[in-house]
């Protein structure tokens, strides 16, 4: 509410006109909400796009199930040092929905943490499953050291690696080595364990190693398939380029010769070889017409 002030007393002599009492400055209308929820992740960084992200099969063994994530990881300019990277990772770890997302598939069989009914805890009306109660995890990422921006090429980064244990001695190690031993970079990886009781013994690295290699080898192609696409779409703008320049009028009646190469047009090709070899035949196209137009190449 816009507050004002009593109105002075009368004056026996003529003064100054009193200021106007301040007002507050109408707020701005709120931006109409989104059907759609922003996450964090869009919030913190608008620029990033959104990471890759996929998940291994459960693995059940004894009264213990585990289950690894693997999610693409682009450092934002401000994380130049380990602790930094601990931090940002640590929040992307807390917020990871675990029960969202694979809740129904780690239960539906009744195994593992989840026989006889176990495993699940009551929320909002009906039974759900419980959060894990281990997710160690790891990261190995290119950062840009302090005071780089990129521009000076590769001496301006630096590889950092991080892990987390999560009370369970030794996990975030087991997977770290897993990173480094399959050229995992750029990556986070989060190994969820539920734990039904039963102690396994040291067989647990092993289901620690192999969900991990899973949901790593998933998110890998998944992050080589959008490089290759991203190339090929930078390619097809610069050929359309090239071509109006070549040929401006025609450039002027064909859009599509323009940069209109259609958005996301590589999108359903999941074949590497295939998207690899249009990069290929795209690049030497480029070549020619440069040639064509007295560019070095």
């Amino acid at each position: 509410m816009t507050s004002t002030k009593r109105p002075s007393s009368p004056s026996p002599t003529p003064i100054d006109p009193p200021a106007a009492p301040p007002t507050k400055k109408p707020r701005s209308s709120p931006p109409p909400a989104s059907t759609k929820s922003m996450s964090l992740h869009s919030w913190l960084h608008p620029t990033f796009p959104p990471p890759l992200q996929s998940h291994s099969p459960p693995l059940h063994s004894s009264s213990s199930t585990f289950l690894s994530f693997t999610l693409s990881h682009l450092p934002p300019s401000h994380i130049t040092s380990l602790p930094s990277l601990e931090k940002e990772c640590r929040r992307i770890v807390r917020e990871l929905n675990v029960v969202a997302l694979v809740g129904d598939l780690v239960s539906k069989n009744d195994e593992g943490a989840f026989q006889d009914g176990e495993g699940r805890v009551q929320g909002r009306g009906k039974e759900r499953v419980r959060e894990p109660d281990h997710r160690m995890w790891a990261v190995r990422t290119l950062a840009l050291r302090e005071g780089r921006d990129g521009t000076g090429g590769e001496g301006d980064y630096q590889l950092l690696e991080a892990s987390f244990d999560d009370n369970e001695k030794y996990g975030g190690q087991t997977i770290l080595k897993a990173l480094r031993e399959n050229n995992g970079i750029d990556v986070l990886t989060v190994c969820c364990r539920w734990y039904g009781g039963d102690m396994i013994g040291p067989i647990r690295f092993q289901h620690i190693t192999t969900t991990v290699l899973t949901s790593l080898k998933s998110t890998l192609k998944l992050m080589t398939l959008r490089d290759l696409r991203t190339s090929l779409g930078t390619l097809d703008e610069e050929i359309a380029s090239l071509r109006s320049g070549l040929a401006p009028s025609q450039g002027e009646q064909n859009p599509a010769q323009n940069g209109d190469s259609g958005k996301g047009k590589y999108d359903e090709i999941e074949d590497e070889k295939k998207l690899e070899r249009l990069v290929v035949a795209r690049e030497r196209t480029k070549d020619a017409l440069e040639k064509k137009l007295g560019k070095p190449t």
